[in-house]
């Protein structure tokens, strides 16, 4: 990955537009204060390259960071160009700065759409009505994103200029998060059920609440998640597939598992998903990985793969142990995530065409037993329902009320659930954090407490629950302040 300098909030970033493997898709471009759009295709344009910002970040620098802050990822035997796995990385990291200055390269994006859409030529007010939609769950998801990741951010809400920029402060994370929660609202009450044919793959309404739930649950407002996903599982366009391995297929994309996945196409020029060959390593060669992997990969914490019981169908679809170099040299212990890795061979590594999943049904599901137990324990009731759901797809047997007999050994079951149903879906780290600064820290401990992690020598220190704001932005923006530790 190219290292990524930022001025201010608008720096120029290699992205390719293009919305899906159905979607007419045009050549990469930079976007910038001085864009203007008239015509519905103009604002179609405009919109497919604020979706392909989403796959430039999501093809590796977040879901390599965010993994690899977790206990799904091991932490001696990680390469050295993810410095958080060692929870040792910087102000100055250029993963962080990556992923920083991605969403905020969306978000700026995002923001010349909607001062022009006003003003635009569509023939169909409902086109322009979707467009607006569209256009604020993309924003919604990125404060989200950076608010969950970094705190508090700058709340931009139109294009600036560079000296307008530097006189905006960090707003807090609870201000930035009602911030994304207006945004994502606002599309939710606009955008289709579903997309189809050329549109396919587009967010939708259930995209928007779905990301909105996700939201309130970080924030611990139950109350607030709980309609909202019920309105997602009594949408019958929503299912799981009968095999877990399905979710992962290129075949089976924007299928009734997938509420959102960032859209990825082979056959063009670096329009694939580059995250199925950066996790693992360059000297692998198997019939998955005809040209290897790369340098800079992740290897599976062996906490990970030992939390699957080992009937549990999603451990060898998750997880490949051991492997055989180039040189045939067989190495019996190392653990790869191989999860997308499972359809068509690309005909070169970095032309995978397997979307990265931002929200599946089975998701939606765990998140609402989520709140009935946290709105009231009930033995083998409906929360007890959707778990056993999610777990009888893995080949696992039923939970009653004799196995999970409290509101807490419930919610620990279901945080474990999550991990196994979700690793290397970039969720992981997301639920140690949400779960509060005491709790992970006690589960960051326990973990780096294992022999193979170090057997104590490193402590989570709690800063790192906030990653910090880039030195860069830090010099440019004199408005900006540290998180606290760096």
């Amino acid at each position: 990955m190219k290292t990524i300098r930022i001025v201010l909030f608008a720096f120029t970033l290699q992205v390719v537009w293009g919305c899906n493997k159905d979607l007419e898709l045009t050549p990469e471009s930079d976007y910038n204060a001085a864009d203007f759009y008239r015509s519905v295709n103009d604002f179609r344009q405009a919109l497919f390259g604020a979706y392909g910002g989403l796959r430039s970040v999501h093809g590796f620098d977040y879901p390599m960071l965010v993994e690899s802050l977790s206990d799904n990822v091991n932490t001696q035997q990680n390469t050295a160009n993810l410095p958080a796995a060692r929870f040792g990385f910087t102000a100055g990291d250029d993963l962080v700065l990556g992923v920083w200055g991605a969403y905020w390269s969306v978000i700026n994006r995002t923001n010349n759409i909607l001062d022009q859409i006003d003003e635009g030529e569509f023939p169909d007010e409902n086109v322009r009505t979707i467009m607006r939609g569209e256009t604020r769950f993309i924003r919604g998801f990125c404060y989200f994103q950076l608010g969950w990741l970094f705190g508090g951010v700058p709340l931009i809400n139109r294009v600036m200029t560079a000296e307008e920029v530097t006189a905006i402060a960090r707003s807090s994370q609870e201000e930035t998060f009602a911030f994304a929660a207006a945004d994502l609202e606002a599309a939710g009450e606009v955008l289709p059920e579903s997309q189809g044919g050329d549109n396919l793959g587009r967010a939708t309404r259930y995209a928007a609440k779905g990301i909105l739930a996700r939201l309130h649950l970080y924030m611990g407002n139950h109350e607030a998640a709980r309609p909202l996903l019920e309105e997602i599982l009594a949408y019958e366009g929503l299912s799981p597939y009968p095999e877990f391995v399905d979710c992962f297929l290129n075949t089976r994309d924007n299928g009734s598992e997938h509420v959102f996945q960032i859209q990825y196409t082979a056959g063009l020029v670096n329009q694939g998903n580059p995250l199925v060959y950066s996790l693992v390593p360059e000297n692998l060669r198997s019939a998955q990985f005809p040209q290897g992997g790369r340098s800079t990969w992740v290897a599976v914490s062996d906490d990970l793969y030992e939390a699957y019981d080992t009937t549990d169908v999603r451990r060898d679809v998750t997880i490949q142990k051991g492997y055989t170099t180039v040189n045939n040299v067989v190495d019996s212990m190392t653990q790869l995530f191989v999860k997308f890795s499972h359809g068509t061979v690309p005909i070169n590594n970095i032309d995978n065409d397997v979307n990265f999943p931002i929200l599946r049904i089975t998701d939606v599901q765990l998140m609402y037993a989520e709140v009935l137990n946290e709105m009231g324990y009930e033995p083998d009731g409906e929360a007890f329902v959707l778990l056993n759901t999610v777990r009888s797809r893995a080949g696992l047997d039923s939970l009653t009320s004799a196995d999970l007999p409290d509101q807490q050994v419930f919610r620990d079951s279901l945080f474990k659930e999550r991990r196994l149903e979700f690793a290397c879906e970039a969720l992981r780290w997301f639920d140690i954090v949400r779960q509060g600064p005491e709790r992970a820290t006690a589960i960051m401990n326990a973990y780096l407490a294992r022999p193979e992690e170090g057997g104590g020598s490193l402590v989570f220190d709690p800063k790192y629950l906030l990653m910090p704001i880039p030195e860069s932005e830090l010099r440019t923006n004199p408005s900006l302040t540290q998180n606290p530790g760096y």
